[in-house]
């Protein structure tokens, strides 16, 4: 096997595949109804995060694959499981569908702009800002907390906690989503203020202008 290959191919790159490869038996739980065991998968999948990551700082593996994989695992488990908790079973909870449509639309919104913003741009040095993080987490908190007071019947009581958590991530999701299009916007002028100069002749006027002055001479 090429050494790129095995680079590519290294323990943190493996386990961000194994929080991918988790998703189908995390949504075949939840639409079977057992949100024990969901939850059970969904808790491994949330310690692959913590350990790729981990394990590629400590252990020298950080590759362009990994952090491609990465973001897009940690998009694909969440977005997968709010659309799952949202189809509405008879006899089981749900969250209401806005809820798993403003998180959806947000990672939409992100990895189109994100997108747009690098073939505009060829900027591709996007990091989580601070409310990124506060949002992740707390999508995550109600991700555990709705599985939790689900399977656990002691726990039952605590349901209607749920619509204050509702309130809480859609708080967060519209923050976070704000703050990405504000960054976007300010990448963009940024590089239109880098570009400008390129257009302007030495003396600072433009191509234009000097035709338009040699025709008038």
């Amino acid at each position: 096997m090429p050494r790129r290959d095995r680079i590519m191919l290294n323990t943190a790159n493996l386990l961000t595949c194994l929080r991918i490869g988790l998703i189908l038996p995390f949504l075949l739980m939840i639409d079977s109804g057992r949100y024990g065991m969901a939850l059970g998968v969904f808790l491994v999948a949330s310690l692959t995060d913590f350990a790729d990551g981990y394990v590629a700082r400590n252990f020298g593996q950080q590759t362009r694959l990994g952090r491609l994989l990465d973001p897009l695992a940690d998009k694909a488990l969440i977005t997968c499981a709010y659309i799952a908790m949202a189809i509405r079973h008879e006899g089981m909870p749900a969250i209401p569908v806005w809820l798993a449509g403003a998180v959806v639309a947000r990672d939409v919104l992100i990895l189109s702009g994100s997108l747009l913003i690098y073939l505009m741009t060829t900027f591709r040095d996007f990091k989580p800002t601070w409310i990124s993080k506060v949002n992740t987490f707390v999508e995550l908190a109600l991700v555990v907390y709705f599985l939790l007071v689900n399977a656990v019947a002691p726990l039952s009581p605590l349901r209607p906690v749920l619509p204050v958590f509702y309130g809480v991530v859609l708080t967060s999701v519209a923050a976070s989503g704000v703050d990405y299009v504000i960054r976007g916007l300010l990448i963009l002028r940024a590089h239109r203020g880098q570009s400008a100069p390129a257009l302007l002749n030495e003396d600072g006027s433009s191509p234009l202008e000097q035709r338009r002055e040699r025709h008038l001479n």
